[in-house]
């Protein structure tokens, strides 16, 4: 039977905050290590993170687009709903090096989500705010997108991490599940503190950043 699955690309947004050069070989971002999926809980010890996901929700078997060096995958999961469509979360790194300096979790998104109406005609749901899930801050935007007739809701959940913009990135085929895969987030634990200051009533929040990604349907063999 032949499906619809998500699948990921990554474009060059034509930005000045978000942006596809290769980073330069005096870069002394660390890498990140892949993490573990073990029990339905995606583990990643180089950011201190345990996300545990729902049992229906399992390891993508897809083999995501290349990223330009330095950003990374380090993890893609799918719910099987029933629909021609998959839910997708995919858990991206990012070096803030690439975006230039100085520029802030909020700014980042924002450039991305501009980059989203500019080269795929995107529609912003919801503009780029603070958002907090169980007791972890991120900033979120939410836009949706047809692609070949079929309408696609995203959404990017944002923050900063030991010099990436660790984000979660969630492709559903309708609103209601773009909500229950962003409730998913509440599963989150942060083993270390990961701070960046969001001016929400003089108090510092742990919060969330994001990456350079497009979304396109691309028919699959199942």
């Amino acid at each position: 039977m032949k499906r619809l699955s998500l699948l990921v690309v990554l474009p060059c947004a034509a930005t000045s905050l978000v942006n596809c050069q290769q980073p330069t070989k005096s870069s002394t971002t660390p890498k990140p290590d892949e993490g573990s999926f073990v029990q339905n809980t995606c583990r990643n010890d180089f950011f201190g993170f345990s996300y545990a996901l729902p049992r229906e929700w399992q390891e993508s078997s897809v083999v995501p687009a290349i990223f330009p060096a330095g950003a990374y995958y380090l993890f893609i999961g799918d719910r099987n709903t029933g629909h021609s469509l998959l839910n997708r979360v995919m858990v991206i790194a990012d070096p803030k090096s690439e975006s230039g300096p100085g520029v802030s979790t909020q700014e980042y998104l924002s450039a991305f989500i501009r980059a989203q109406v500019r080269n795929a005609n995107a529609e912003v749901i919801q503009e780029p705010s603070s958002f907090v899930s169980g007791e972890n801050s991120f900033y979120r935007a939410d836009y949706k997108s047809v692609e070949n007739g079929i309408t696609v809701y995203n959404s990017m959940l944002c923050i900063e991490s030991k010099s990436y913009w660790l984000s979660w990135n969630f492709v559903t085929p309708s609103q209601r599940d773009l909500d229950d895969a962003v409730n998913t987030l509440q599963r989150i634990s942060f083993h270390r503190a990961v701070f960046e200051a969001i001016p929400q009533g003089g108090r510092e929040h742990s919060t969330v950043a994001c990456p350079d990604l497009s979304i396109r349907e691309h028919p699959e063999n199942q």
